[in-house]
């Protein structure tokens, strides 16, 4: 991990924004996505094959807006049992203390419901300092990144443009939507075979642990 590299784009940045499924929180670690999709997968006529609730709803366009209603509403109730159950990714709170500790903005930009996320960091005493606060728009999972809508919605309302703003994300889709928006971005490669896939999607750094993030803001700060 090139840690000059991840000092520098957090040194510069005004505003930080987290990805929440990942970096933030493991939010089905304790109610397993693979149940929640197949409870989800019974207001559809047809099987979708994924453990990915978030596929389950984008499945549901096919089937009219008061399908993907009814599913949505179903999975904001399973994220917030969810957010319940679960635990912060090491490092993660930590991060987002110290960024805001240097005078940085700090916000959330996820494809979870914008109220699962909010229930989480109040729950570990940080969300009165995190805003913009973007989750996925109700009804319209076309929207999901890696569509930049959100991101973009995120930077209008911190007052900030992309290259003022550090995304960190851990997906492959997190890596396009900052390159669509200008944004550098640092991949959280938190499983195998991240590094090589973040590297091919051009990550501006990558990083295996949050903590490392936090040491850059604090630790080693120049």
């Amino acid at each position: 991990m090139p840690e000059g590299k991840l000092q520098e784009i957090l040194h510069s940045a005004r505003l930080i924004l987290f990805d929440f499924d990942g970096p933030i929180c493991d939010v089905f670690a304790r109610l397993p996505a693979a149940g929640v999709a197949r409870h989800l997968e019974r207001n559809l006529a047809d099987k979708v094959g994924t453990d990915d609730p978030l596929r389950i709803l984008q499945e549901a366009v096919k089937y009219g807006d008061e399908t993907v209603h009814v599913v949505e509403d179903e999975l904001i109730a399973a994220e917030v049992k969810a957010v319940d159950l679960s635990t912060a990714t090491p490092g993660g709170i930590e991060a987002m203390s110290a960024a805001i500790s240097r005078g940085k903005s700090v916000g959330i930009l996820s494809n979870n419901s914008a109220v699962a996320v909010a229930r989480f960091l109040e729950k570990v005493g940080i969300l009165s300092r995190v805003a913009p606060l973007i989750g996925r728009v109700y009804g319209r999972p076309d929207l999901m990144k890696p569509n930049p809508h959100t991101f973009r919605a995120a930077l209008d309302a911190a007052g900030e443009d992309a290259s003022g703003t550090v995304f960190v994300g851990d997906s492959t889709t997190d890596i396009e939507v900052a390159h669509t928006v200008g944004a550098p971005v640092v991949g959280y490669a938190n499983k195998p075979g991240k590094v090589d896939a973040f590297a091919a999607a051009g990550a501006t750094v990558i990083v295996e642990d949050m903590r490392d993030i936090r040491a850059a803001l604090t630790d080693h700060w120049r």
